[in-house]
Parts: C-alpha cells; structure tokens; sequence
C-alpha cells in the first residue's frame, strides 16, 4: 500500500487540529485586543465546534458530487484564506463570525479525509489502518496546537498565529494538488443510496456509541489541567510535560487501535471502554496521590480517543464510507466533545467545585457506552422449535 497520500491527508488534518485549539493559547491577549472577557474569547472554541457539527454535513452535502481531491482542495483553499482573514478584523462577533465559518469547512475537512483515506485502503480490512494514519493529524494537532499558538503570540502577537495558519494551509493546497490522487466523484445514485443509510437505526446506534466514547473522554479530559495542579500537586510545568506525554499517548494509541480495529473492532473498543472506567474511577478517588495521577492521566491518554478508527469502522461496516456518512460521524463526535465537556463542567459546579466530580461523570459515560455496546452486539438466541415426539 502506497501510504504518502494518506501522510499528507494527515497533515491536512493537523492544520485543522491546530486551528481548532489556537485561541486557548492565546485566550489573554485576544481578550485585551478585541476587548472582551476571557471566557467570551473560550467561547470560540464551542463556536468553532458548532460550525463543525451543524455546517460540516451541510458542506458534505452539497459537495457530494464533485471528485474528493477537487472537494478537498476547494474547502482548504477557503479554509485558509479566512482564517488569514482574522486579524483584518477587530471586533469580537466579526472574529466569532470567522471563527463560525472556518469550523464549518473544517468540518467538511475532518469527513472529506476520512472518506478519502478509506478508499485509499488497498482492501476492505485495511480501512482502520488506513484512517488511524490520518488520525494521527488530529492526535498531533491536539498536541500542537495550544503551544505553538501560545508561543507565537508571545514572540509577536495573536493575530500572527492566525497568518501564520493561514499561510501554512496555503501551501498544504500546493502540496495536496502535487501529491494526492484523482478519485472518481461518486454517482447521484451512489450519492442517493448513502443518503438512505440514514433511516437505519444500526447506523444511529453506532453513532450513539461515538458520542459516548468521546464524550466520556473529554468529559474527563477538560479537567485534568486542575487535577493535576490542585489536586495531585504538580508545578505548571509539570502538567504540561504530563499533557505532552498524554498527547503522545493518543498518539501510540490511535495507531496500536488502528491496526487491529478492522478484525477486532468491538473487542477493542470494550477493552477501552472498561480502561476508561477504571483509570477514571482510579482519578476520582486518588486524584490527590501524585503517583496515582501521573499513570491514571496517560491510561486515558491511551484508550480515549484512540479508539477513533474502531468507532470509524463500525460506521463503515453499516455504512459505507462516503463523505457525507463521515462528515455527520464527524459532527456527533465533536457534539460528544462538547457535551463532555459541559457535563463534567456542571458536576464540578454541583459537587462543590471538585474535579473527582467530572471523572465520575467521565466514567459513568463510559460504563453507559458499554453497555450501548453490548446490547448491540448481543447475540440473540435461538428459540428450538419442540419436535413432535415420534411414535
């Protein structure tokens, strides 16, 4: 298998990770400039993900047609010309208006990826590891993205990281141009066909256990900055060696997960899910033993959202992979992120501002996916028809 497209589809992806996550970087210094409050700038990030769950299909949609490469090309060209466009503006609902329209290409970028880098697979049992390559975009980009923006606005200002972006996808069209295949644009009746897959109940129950698994991480995830900090009592910079090594985590994980999800799909994910439970549970009730914390905080980093190419392949297997089936994949996946998150930010309220709060509520997500899994995955039993006795 001829694996350089699928690096550069991940390095597609990974501006997009980047872009996602920039402004928690930089939540301070846009504050200051578009004169707004630090929470109205974390806003942002819930706008950009609601582009990306709400706008995403509908740009899959109206896309469906058109070769992929073409489709690719044309969303990050647009992509990277308003994303350079921030610092043009300076008011605060001008930047939310940007922000809203990026994280809706950015949506149709995440489906158009995965769509490609499935039938770039040489075989049907060669999906997972084709996709977990791609993956590895998003795993860096969660890594990257803070950082580096966060380092760019302190040597010069916010607004450079936004053209530096910018620019950088700029030159990822070139190289895409250059370097990925011509793939056949799908039939309207291939494209009619995908659309019918979303009255099967199987397909909305897959999605429901993406929404789960996802949610439960990040429900747990969003909170591991004060865990570690306040509770378990590690420096600043401690926390942000532990993150780097939770983000290169993801990393092993998405790729241990990607080469055995296409056999071992529901296995893998049941081994993650009770993971999950267990290192969350653990967190919950020895948040504050450094020892119990550091290990707790990487497991997570393992099972979590590594288990993104197994979730991928059981939509797949009920499916297809096309582009609008990945795109809306895409959107209940971040609507999991966000709705994670917001829960566990209520339990922490509710509990009396403890983070153990939001890993019991990571969990309960997880032992809930567990057994949306299970009861999809039973197998019924079959009745024995009596025979009549012979005389």
């Amino acid at each position: 298998m001829n694996k350089r497209p699928l690096y550069w589809l991940m390095l597609t992806l990974l501006l997009v990770a980047m872009s996602e996550l920039q402004t928690m970087g930089m939540l301070p210094d846009m504050a200051r400039s578009l004169g707004a409050s630090t929470a109205a700038i974390g806003a942002f990030i819930s706008i950009y993900a609601f582009g990306m769950a709400i706008g995403g299909p509908l740009i899959a949609w109206a896309l469906r047609l058109i070769a992929p490469k073409a489709a690719l090309l044309g969303v990050i060209t647009a992509y990277a010309v308003l994303e350079a466009a921030v610092p043009l503006v300076h008011n605060y609902w001008w930047v939310a208006a940007l922000r809203l329209l990026t994280g809706t290409l950015g949506g149709a970028v995440f489906g158009l990826t995965l769509t490609m880098a499935a039938r770039l697979a040489p075989s049907p049992d060669r999906i997972a590891s084709s996709i977990s390559i791609v993956l590895n975009g998003l795993m860096l980009g969660a890594v990257l993205g803070l950082p580096i923006s966060h380092a760019i606005a302190t040597a010069w200002n916010w607004q450079t990281s936004f053209v530096v972006l910018g620019v950088a996808g700029l030159i990822i069209v070139l190289l895409d141009m250059r370097t990925l295949p011509v793939l056949p644009a799908v039939s309207a009746q291939t494209s009619a066909d995908e659309l019918q897959q979303f009255r099967s109940t199987r397909l909305w129950g897959r999605y429901l256990v993406s929404l789960l698994t996802i949610g439960a991480t990040y429900g747990a995830f969003s909170y591991f900055t004060p865990l570690l900090e306040h509770d378990a009592g590690f420096s600043p910079n401690a926390t942000t060696v532990i993150l780097f090594g939770y983000g290169l985590c993801t990393v092993i994980g998405n790729n241990l997960v990607g080469r055995y999800a296409d056999q071992h799909a529901v296995t893998l994910l049941r081994i993650g899910h009770l993971a999950m439970i267990g290192s969350l549970a653990g967190l919950a009730l020895f948040s504050h033993l450094p020892w119990a914390a550091l290990p707790g905080v990487l497991l997570v980093g393992l099972v979590g959202v590594t288990m993104n190419p197994a979730l991928v392949v059981r939509v797949v297997e009920v499916a297809g992979a096309g582009s609008l089936v990945n795109t809306v994949h895409t959107s209940v996946i971040t609507l999991g992120v966000v709705a994670g998150s917001a829960i566990g930010g209520v339990a922490i309220s509710g509990a009396g501002d403890t983070t153990a709060a939001a890993m019991w509520t990571g969990a309960a997500l997880a032992l809930l996916a567990t057994c949306v899994l299970g009861e999809q995955t039973v197998v019924p039993k079959r009745r024995v028809t009596p025979q009549p006795a012979q005389n």
